[in-house]
């Protein structure tokens, strides 16, 4: 794969990943009580680890060593397993079925969207001036983030082992 093409798309992880990484600390930041959901910290990690590995992935370019190496395309499978499976968290958490924001039930019983809740005498109460609306989008924004950046060190790791495979290729003999 062209160089310049495998470092423009290391770009876009790296773009996907501060997208990740940023949503995500404004979720949990606007949490209102309580602790913020387990899958809110993992979409952290896995926005903190995408943007580690898409700035390797742009090293990676500049050393020939590797350039085309099959330790950076495992590397790139690797995450690319993590982001998807991050995705399919965030997805499970926001229920099945549910792809309306407008839904009021479903965002104040939503542990990611809600902002968290306070009990008074055995009832559950969510603050009335949470951004509902918004912190809905962010969740579904991360989740499909999650799978985009899956796809593309996906992509980056089968270009990587392709051009490692062709590396060593044994070259014809010239006359």
């Amino acid at each position: 794969m062209n160089p310049c093409l495998t470092v423009l798309l290391r770009f876009t992880q790296l773009i996907f990943s501060a997208i990740i990484l940023s949503l995500s600390v404004v979720l949990m930041l606007g949490q209102r009580a309580g602790d913020s959901p387990v899958v809110t910290k993992f979409s952290i990690f896995l926005g903190s680890f995408g943007l580690f590995m898409a700035i390797f992935g742009v090293f990676s370019q500049i050393f020939s060593v590797l350039r085309q190496s099959k330790i950076v395309g495992s590397l790139d499978f690797v995450v690319a397993l993590v982001q998807f499976a991050g995705g399919v968290a965030t997805a499970v958490s926001l229920g099945p079925g549910i792809n309306s924001c407008s839904n009021k039930l479903w965002r104040e019983t939503n542990a990611l969207v809600n902002g968290g809740y306070i009990v008074v005498n055995g009832q559950n109460f969510v603050y009335r001036n949470t951004p509902f609306e918004s912190r809905c989008q962010m969740a579904f924004a991360i989740t499909t983030f999650e799978f985009l950046i899956g796809m593309t060190f996906v992509i980056s790791g089968v270009a990587m082992i392709l051009a490692a495979q062709r590396k060593k290729a044994p070259q014809p003999a010239k006359w």
